[in-house]
Order: structure tokens, then C-alpha cells, then sequence
């Protein structure tokens, strides 16, 4: 045991004492967004530091955002709850609020008991919005018989489609909204009332890329 216990005691000072050399820098993903960073070789283990992906989360507002369920569009995403993906993104036009962009969802029950979505926390009233590369976001929604399909009870396995409508705050043409396409789509799920299945992650949301696909 006495033996055992120097010998770590050695490895471990001349881990410590090992030359410290850079590597080639990694890409890696972090708060939905790819992030390269430098790394070092110690002992021939390769590190990154701590101070260098705190600098990166705070650079784009990691460090303060929610951690969402992540994914691309086509991809299915789990939050213990329900399951969902993102099937189609298209232009759309409505003769009110003029033109937007249609995002196409599937929720399916990822549970063993029957549920609505409303009391598994996608409430009919719940945030949805399309985020663009400049930082702007649109969260006005046209949702048409979407709060009947929150309200339908769905059995294990099961699912619904939707699409949700979603435009500028002042309408645009066409030519202006289909040149500048969205590059995030976000669905909030709140706290689940009446149901026994909990969520699995820290923060049920959803946060599609809608720049990559699966």
C-alpha cells in the first residue's frame, strides 16, 4: 500500500512537471454554437483551459442562456418528456401580419403514461420564436388550431404536427424576409402540471439550428 501510494505520488509530480507544449486547437459546441479554442499538452493528456470556455460561453451569451434542448432541423430531441424535431422551415405569407417564416414541428409523447401537451408544459401560450444572425428575434405568431392540439390528449407514442407562423413585429416584403432566413427557432416548455414523468435536463426547452440538418 505504502508503495502504491508513492508510486502515484510520483506520477503525479512529474505529470506536474511535465513540459507544457500547445496542440492544435479544437471546434467544439457550446450553447448551440461552434466554438474554436486553443489546447495544451501536458504529459501527453491534452487540456483546454476553464478561463478560455468561460470567455467563450459569455462571448455569446452562454454563460446567462438557457440550456435548451439542442438540435438541428430532422433531428429528434428528448427532454424526458417529449420528443421533438423540426421538419420544415419555408417562407410564409398571411394577409394580416404580411410576411414570415412557417417552422413545422413534430411532438411526440416520449412517456408510459397519456398526457396533453398543456399539462406536460408546451402550453398553448408558451414562447415561440425565430432568432436571425443579427441578434434580432420575432415572436409574433399567428396559431391558428394550435391550442386545440395542445389540449388533445395524447397517448404514449403518439404524436402531433404543426406549423407554426411566425412574422416581424412591422410587416416586410418578401424579397426582404426570404433573403434573410432565420438561424434559430426556440419553443419554451414550462413546469408540467398533473403528469407523474419528469423532464430529464435542467430546462425542458427546445433550441433548433436551422442551419444544419440531420
Amino acid at each position: 500500500m505504502y508503495r502504491l501510494a508513492m508510486y502515484r505520488l510520483a506520477l503525479t509530480l512529474s505529470l506536474l512537471s511535465a513540459p507544457a507544449a500547445l496542440a492544435a486547437p479544437v471546434t467544439l459546441t457550446l450553447a448551440g454554437q461552434p466554438v474554436t479554442l486553443n489546447t495544451t499538452v501536458i504529459g501527453g493528456v491534452t487540456y483546454l483551459k476553464l478561463s478560455d470556455v468561460k470567455a467563450a460561453l459569455a462571448a455569446q451569451g452562454g454563460a446567462n442562456a438557457k440550456a435548451s434542448v439542442t438540435g438541428c432541423i430532422n433531428e429528434w430531441l428528448f427532454n424526458g418528456v417529449e420528443r421533438l424535431r423540426v421538419t420544415r422551415l419555408r417562407p410564409v405569407e398571411d394577409q394580416s401580419y404580411g410576411n414570415g417564416w412557417g417552422v413545422t414541428v413534430e411532438v411526440r409523447n416520449g412517456t408510459t403514461e397519456s398526457f396533453t401537451l398543456d399539462h406536460a408544459g408546451i402550453v398553448y401560450n408558451n414562447a415561440v420564436s425565430v432568432a436571425f444572425a443579427d441578434g434580432d428575434s420575432w415572436s409574433k405568431s399567428w396559431r391558428t388550431g394550435w391550442q386545440d392540439k395542445t389540449y388533445a390528449r395524447m397517448q404514449q407514442g403518439t404524436g402531433t404536427v404543426y406549423e407554426f407562423q411566425i412574422f416581424p413585429e412591422a410587416r416586410q416584403d418578401a424579397a426582404t424576409v426570404n433573403g434573410t432566413p432565420p438561424q434559430k427557432f426556440l419553443l419554451e416548455v414550462t413546469a408540467p402540471t398533473g403528469i407523474k414523468a419528469k423532464f430529464s435536463v435542467p430546462d425542458p426547452s427546445f433550441r433548433i439550428d436551422l442551419t444544419c440538418s440531420r
